[in-house]
């Protein structure tokens, strides 16, 4: 089907332009694995666009990172050269109102951030996204605190806004809110397995507290006063045993006192190390990658969404097209949104005229496919001999033991001082003639007339000149110096590689 003409429709050709536009911003979605429920009129996709571009993106990045790393030098900071308390200096104060002055920048830029999401995403969407409507809570607490804090010249016992300020990395990032949603989920099907634990830590602490009571001979109350003495310290003992490392500290004085206390050890880990801890473990990892999942068929959904949309939207551009094609229009698309993502095959469609909405939507399959890096292939010998001297030189395990030789020779050559100052001054003396050689090359190639050289040719009418088809930068040249026959001079043989 042609495609008609707009030259003589202003009005036409403006909505032409804007169906393209919010083609792009559905792709742009649909890559991003982002939400189309969004502004798309023309002014909003601008805006839109813009707030999902890098420079915006890392500006609130960096906006974050500013915000949580003032918790080092607000007061009162500990943050000194030295950790050691013996060497440790005052820290510095910084005057009240500098720290706070970056804070109201930040939370301004926050606002700034909550105002154009909601823009964006209209009303109705606003009152459902809970973690939009914390946003705002949280940048009013941290306002009202900030105004308090500068009202008592930075004297306020506590300040609420430090502890909110990690609000801000989680809503800005997709990964921290899904993780948290996996914890969510998760609790309610632990919480059978952590109830059993507590029951299994209480049952063996009062069989704990009875069977290393306290007795007449202190030789052997060794148990009871470090680990037994009461219900606290007996529970908060057998949890060490249960979780830490330092866990045969807990037994160490009942067995000095008789082996036979060992059993009530061994039968308290095999329980709950071996077994609760093990089912714990087990479900978390199951709810985690149940989760996993849900989230990719999610993603998944809304890159389908997107593309979707984005056919709806080409496919609608004018009143003649068919409703189930998609005509020359999707070359703008491609290469405003995804030309250097989608590979030259997937492109080649768009040569086509028009395409239906599953050719349409096979095409962003390809952004799912990572492209494989292959070495070259091996040389092919006939000889048996070379054959299997390539299987051995070619082997993983000989790269490998070559690699460890190298960094072995350079720990030995590094482990002398003078070997590295040795070291350095070979280095250098190995720039400078390379420079030079390098200056020289630059010279022969940007100053033919040089009487230093003579660049001889059989033919009077070549130039070479011409034979330079890329900038200087993209060029790397080998070059040959001999005495030229015929006038006795330097002949200088350079040879260009194009990199580009």
């Amino acid at each position: 089907m042609e495609r008609p003409s707009t030259a003589g429709n202003p009005k036409q050709s403006h909505d032409e332009e804007l169906y393209i536009q919010q083609a792009v911003v559905f792709i742009e979605d649909a890559i991003q694995y982002r939400s189309i429920n969004h502004r798309v009129d023309a002014g909003s996709l601008r805006l839109y666009r813009w707030y999902y571009s890098r420079i915006c993106q890392w500006g609130l990045g960096l906006n974050i990172a500013l915000v949580l790393l003032l918790a080092f030098v607000e007061r009162p900071s500990s943050l000194s050269v030295s950790s050691d308390p013996r060497y440790r200096s005052d820290p510095w104060q910084p005057p009240c109102g500098l720290t706070e002055g970056i804070e109201l920048l930040c939370l301004l830029i926050f606002a700034l951030d909550f105002a154009v999401k909601s823009y964006l995403i209209g009303w109705e969407e606003l009152r459902k996204s809970k973690w939009l409507i914390g946003y705002t809570v949280v940048i009013s607490v941290s306002f009202i605190d900030w105004v308090l804090s500068v009202s008592m010249v930075c004297d306020e016992k506590l300040r609420v806004r430090r502890l909110l300020r990690p609000f801000f990395l989680l809503q800005n990032s997709s990964l921290m809110k899904k993780t948290l949603k996996c914890i969510k989920r998760t609790l309610p099907e632990i919480a059978s397995v952590i109830l059993l634990l507590a029951l299994h830590l209480c049952l063996f602490t009062m069989i704990g507290m009875l069977l290393f009571a306290k007795t007449e001979d202190p030789k052997k109350n060794g148990e009871w006063e470090l680990h037994f003495r009461s219900l606290t310290n007996s529970f908060t003992s057998l949890l060490v045993l249960l979780t830490t490392a330092n866990n045969p500290d807990v037994m160490i004085p009942a067995y000095s006192v008789n082996r036979a206390y060992s059993i009530f050890f061994i039968a308290f880990s095999v329980i709950g190390t071996y077994c609760l801890m093990n089912l714990l473990t087990a479900i978390i990892y199951n709810q985690f990658k149940g989760f996993l999942l849900m989230s990719v068929q999610t993603s998944i959904i809304r890159r389908r969404l997107g593309i979707r949309a984005a056919f709806q939207v080409l496919s609608c551009q004018g009143a003649q097209r068919a409703p189930e094609s998609v005509s020359d229009s999707m070359k703008s698309s491609f290469s405003l949104t995804c030309g250097a993502r989608l590979p030259q095959a997937a492109r080649q469609f768009a040569d086509v005229g028009s395409m239906d909405r599953e050719q349409f939507r096979t095409i962003f399959d390809e952004l799912d496919k990572d492209r494989i890096k292959e070495h070259p292939p091996l040389p092919q010998y006939s000889s048996p001999v070379l054959q299997r001297l390539q299987v051995i030189f070619a082997h993983y395990y000989l790269s490998v033991l070559g690699n460890a030789v190298a960094l072995a020779n350079v720990m030995c050559y590094l482990s002398y001082r003078n070997n590295i100052f040795d070291g350095i001054l070979t280095v250098l003396l190995l720039v400078t003639p390379l420079r030079e050689f390098y200056q020289v090359l630059i010279c022969s190639f940007t100053h033919f007339t040089d009487p230093l050289f003579c660049f001889c040719s059989s033919d009077p009418t070549d130039h070479y000149t011409d034979h330079v088809q890329a900038p200087l930068s993209s060029l790397v040249g080998f070059c040959s110096i001999s005495t030229c026959s015929s006038c006795d001079c330097l002949h200088v043989k350079v040879q260009f590689l194009n990199l580009d």
